[in-house]
């Protein structure tokens, strides 16, 4: 599945369109400085991949669904 970034993931920008690679676990601290602010609520992490091999864990509110 195709997702972009909606924040910088390490080494991958912002807008970047990524792959949706594993589920990851889950993100239980989220602060106000996230993109979507502050959860009570864990969501779900993905390990996501660029075209370029990087790798990262991205929290689903992150990412959005590419058409």
């Amino acid at each position: 599945m195709k997702m972009k970034l909606l924040r910088k993931a390490g080494e991958i920008d912002e807008e970047t369109a990524v792959d949706v690679v594993t589920t990851a676990g889950t993100n239980e601290s989220r602060s106000d400085r996230d993109l979507g602010g502050a959860s009570t609520t864990p969501a779900p992490v993905y390990a996501v991949a660029d075209d370029d091999g990087h790798v990262e864990h991205v929290d689903t509110r992150d990412l959005e669904i590419l058409p």
